[in-house]
């Protein structure tokens, strides 16, 4: 793969090819948005663009040559990932990424780049360094080696240091169009144009997502999400505190109820403010759609989104996840729902 053949983020990898043609490449960025956009894979691309010894477009690689290659399959002495890792001790994942591995990464970044390259270091999840490891990985951006570059890939910037924020340049990264990923389902995974559509809806625009996804367990979650909607309204609140014990419970059930629940109200504001029902995400369900918008008042649709991403950000730091249910479903059965 090169950038010419990603879809989509044609105007961060205009300026990201800018940067490496003219060689005004900043000694750090930092690849912001929602997971599963492609942002990794961007990174990657900047790093075979510029140790790419092919014939190539400018600002792009071959994708055939040894140099391409051996970036795909990690081996290259020039680009180096620094990700979550396996505790060599227990030899489970660790929960975030540790003082020794930013130093690895700073050793790593000191010597000279092999050949006419740059070297490449791209920290996957940059948001899941500890305070030690942020506060280490700041003396590298403070100090950037020469011809050497870091690409800082998160979807959560605001868990950075200001301090680490303020010395990278930030390409902002959005979900890739409903068109656009649907297209790519049917070309990649060889999907019929309807079932392409509701994966590409029911993904939100995250490609990495919808390209591993199965339309009959997307089905799947999205109607346990609305049976919880349909059942808080007429629920006592004993039964709802119940409910939010089993969501909480549920693997991926909060996250579902915030991803999906978010999809439903937007579609819904679209149709009580007098949009196009094809517009809507889960318009499938036009009927059930209809039905319940016309129950519903735009504020109310506002206010449930509001509630539903804000327990969506709550889950990126917080571990009791049956009190965030709780509160969420008395919001909704209160304050929207009722």
């Amino acid at each position: 793969m090169s950038f010419s053949e990603i879809l989509g983020h044609e105007r961060q990898i205009a300026v990201i090819r800018r940067n490496a043609v003219t060689g005004q490449m900043p000694p750090a960025y930092l690849f912001h948005g929602e997971e599963g956009i492609g942002k990794r894979m961007i990174a990657m691309e900047l790093a075979k663009a510029v140790n790419c010894t092919g014939e190539h477009e400018p600002g792009d690689s071959c994708g055939v040559c040894q140099d391409c290659r051996n970036i795909v399959s990690g081996c290259h002495p020039n680009i180096s990932v620094m990700a979550l890792e396996a505790n060599p001790d227990t030899g489970k994942m660790r929960q975030a990424i540790t003082v020794d591995q930013v130093r690895a990464a700073q050793d790593y970044l000191s010597l000279k780049a092999v050949g006419e390259g740059r070297k490449i270091l791209i920290v996957d999840g940059a948001h899941l360094m500890n305070e030690e490891a942020k506060n280490a990985f700041l003396k590298t951006l403070e100090e950037p080696p020469e011809m050497s570059h870091v690409v800082l890939v998160t979807s959560r910037p605001g868990s950075l240091l200001a301090t680490i924020l303020s010395r990278c340049r930030a390409v902002s990264f959005q979900p890739l169009k409903e068109g656009l990923v649907a297209k790519l389902l049917a070309e990649r995974a060889g999907m019929d144009p309807a079932e392409a559509l509701f994966v590409a809806g029911m993904t939100g625009g995250r490609v990495g997502e919808a390209l591993s996804a199965d339309p009959a367990d997307l089905a799947e979650r999205r109607r346990y999400v609305m049976d919880v909607f349909e059942f808080l309204p007429g629920s006592s609140y004993s039964g709802a505190v119940k409910k939010a014990e089993e969501v909480s419970k549920k693997e991926g059930g909060l996250e579902d109820l915030a991803f999906f629940g978010t999809l439903w109200f937007r579609d819904l504001l679209v149709i009580l403010l007098g949009g196009d029902e094809a517009l809507a995400y889960n318009r499938d369900m036009g009927a059930g759609l209809q039905a319940c918008a016309s129950r519903m008042t735009a504020y109310r649709c506002e206010e449930a989104i509001g509630l539903l991403k804000d327990t969506g950000r709550a889950l990126e730091r917080t571990y009791n996840r049956r009190l965030l249910a709780e509160d969420l479903f008395f919001r909704l059965k209160e304050e929207t729902l009722a």
